[in-house]
């Protein structure tokens, strides 16, 4: 019997243990050793936002315009870009480009749009090595790259 209430008050304390801490200083939200950092634009609005480990970017990133348009977006590791990320328009939050890193480099497919939405250029890059590439113009027409 015993036993049985030393494990149900260690789980009560358990639960009400906080984990997460908000300061208002720099407004950083702490989840153990992550923290997800925001940095606002002198106007107010936000600039980026995104998830830090021990000192690092690691995790969700996002950058905004000064306009509040989303600019770009991506996952980080160690401060370098890894895996799919997106840019976009700063004059109207259309996607301009979306591609994969590995580990910075540029790595695998990248698709670059016009102001219009339309797809301009489809490439593949090996380790910051473009491979190949196929160009559009507005129109969707096939084009020679430049």
């Amino acid at each position: 019997m015993k036993l049985y209430f030393f494990v149900i008050i260690t789980f009560i304390l358990l639960l009400s243990c906080k984990t997460s801490t908000k300061t208002e200083k720099n407004k950083s939200i702490i989840h153990s050793s992550k923290e997800i950092k925001k940095e606002w634009w002198d106007n107010g609005q936000l600039a980026t936002e995104g998830t830090y480990a021990n000192g690092k970017a690691n995790g969700h990133m996002k950058w905004y315009h000064e306009n509040e348009y989303l600019a770009g977006e991506g996952f980080m590791l160690n401060d370098k870009r890894d895996g799919v990320w997106k840019v976009y328009n700063a004059e109207n939050g259309i996607m301009s480009a979306e591609g994969s890193f590995n580990l910075d480099m540029k790595h695998g497919k990248w698709e670059l749009y016009y102001e219009n939405g339309a797809l301009r250029k489809k490439q593949n890059w090996e380790l910051n090595t473009l491979i190949d590439e196929n160009c559009w113009d507005e129109n969707g027409n096939t084009k020679d790259c430049e």
